[in-house]
């Protein structure tokens, strides 16, 4: 048989066999299910090791509706060996790119927040504006397990309300690197926002629900009575999410399994933990003192702002809400008679959400002044309890001496936190 007589037959097998391989019934390559996806990681650690608890997306075959969505727990010695052992329960390799949220428990050490964080940088498991929570009244891995019974999406739910704290409302948010950039300063101290979760039983909640500032005609704020004592509500106001969610030890939850549990709802914001100084432990600050971290922060520039029981031209006002529409902050530091002066200059602009409690147009600019004042004065408040609460923690959070250090070297000399003289010229513009 010739040679292109060979090749013909062998390039008509061929057109055969793909005919044969066309017609045939198409089916699906089998699904892997080798991998998992993380979205938000619980971290506790201590003397007894650390714990991780993370909140998993696992896809699911061809033909199924969603993914499921559970809870998986690992203990190790050390953060690398826990989140091995996660991976070696699950029998799946856990994919960190959609990490968005870390949430750090109550007791961990400050060297231990440190050192986790940084280890989840170093590695790429997150990035360094992913957002860092903490949990004030629990272990983190009990905070993801009992939002993970809610019932519903944890991922989104928990990483969207931080997304929406930043970008929309007037409350303090940290990423990875602004809390490695705080504790590596001169100043040594940084913060990260609480978050905690309440039962949602259709009463009256014991936690201010982010309702803004109460301030009477002299900038002092009201009490509101809180889950864990008394808080104070002051300032501005934070939105709030209902975060549903499910699971318990090891590998739980399943597919959105929340059935018969208690009705929760995700309260976040309102109040952070500082860290810092000699404090080896988180110092959780109340409502009123975390509103003037947020007032010093020239990231934080919409939101709610509202004055309680004040009284404007002899006729008192239970509620005056005002939506922030801008806000600048300049910090100022000079030596002066042998003192380190620290000036916050501070330009915001509002919005009242209901002009008309003042009547016609010619009764509003009669008390136009008035309010601007009411607010400029609740802003000054604000600050100073936060400065008087960071003098008596000895915890540099607002980092004075960053500044100090940075523009005003004579000053940075003979620095010393209980001694620095702080003003605050708070300048308010009512947009009408």
């Amino acid at each position: 048989m010739r040679r292109s007589k060979r090749i013909l037959i062998y390039k008509l097998c061929c057109m055969v066999f793909a005919a044969v391989l066309l017609f045939l019934p198409q089916r699906g390559l089998p699904y892997s299910e080798l991998r998992v996806l993380a979205t938000v990681l619980g971290i506790d650690g201590g003397e007894n090791g650390v714990s991780v608890s993370a909140q998993l997306a696992i896809p699911l075959a061809q033909g199924s509706d969603g993914q499921a969505s559970t809870v998986a727990q690992a203990t190790g010695g050390s953060l690398a060996e826990a989140l091995e052992n996660l991976e070696i329960g699950l029998g799946r390799r856990i994919n960190y790119g959609h990490l968005s949220t870390v949430a750090i428990g109550t007791d961990t050490p400050l060297a231990d927040m440190k050192m986790f964080v940084g280890c989840l940088m170093s590695s790429g498991k997150i990035g360094p504006g992913a957002y860092l929570v903490y949990c004030p009244e629990s272990s983190a891995s009990d905070f993801i397990s009992q939002a993970q019974q809610m019932g519903e999406s944890s991922d989104a739910e928990l990483s969207g309300f931080i997304s929406y704290s930043k970008s929309g409302n007037h409350v303090s948010t940290t990423t990875a690197i602004k809390f490695l950039q705080g504790l590596n300063s001169v100043s040594h101290a940084a913060f990260l926002p609480c978050v905690q979760l309440e039962d949602d039983n259709g009463e009256e909640s014991k936690k201010s629900k982010g309702t803004g500032s109460a301030s009477d005609e002299n900038g002092k704020a009201s009490n509101e009575q809180s889950g864990t004592g008394k808080k104070e509500s002051g300032g501005q106001s934070g939105g709030q999410n209902e975060d549903q969610k499910g699971g318990n030890g090891g590998e739980s939850g399943g597919q959105n399994s929340g059935g018969g549990t208690q009705k929760k709802k995700l309260v976040a914001a309102d109040a952070v933990a500082v860290m810092g100084g000699d404090a080896q432990t988180a110092v959780v600050l109340d409502t009123l003192t975390t509103r003037g971290i947020v007032w010093q922060d020239p990231t934080s520039d919409f939101g709610l702002v509202e004055l309680r029981n004040v009284q404007i031209d002899g006729q008192e006002y239970p509620s005056l809400p005002a939506r922030m529409t801008g806000k600048s902050v300049k910090k100022l530091v000079r030596v002066e008679n042998g003192e380190n002066v620290f000036t916050y200059k501070i330009k915001v602009k509002l919005r009242l959400d209901d002009a008309q409690k003042f009547g016609n147009p010619l009764s509003y600019d009669k008390v136009k002044d008035t309010l601007e004042k009411e607010y400029e004065s609740m802003i000054e408040s604000n600050l100073l309890r936060t400065v008087a609460a960071s003098k008596e923690a000895n915890i540099d959070f607002l980092r004075l001496r960053d500044t100090f250090h940075k523009y005003c070297k004579k000053g940075f000399e003979s620095f010393e936190l209980s001694s620095v003289v702080v003003k605050v010229d708070a300048k308010v513009k009512i947009l009408t």
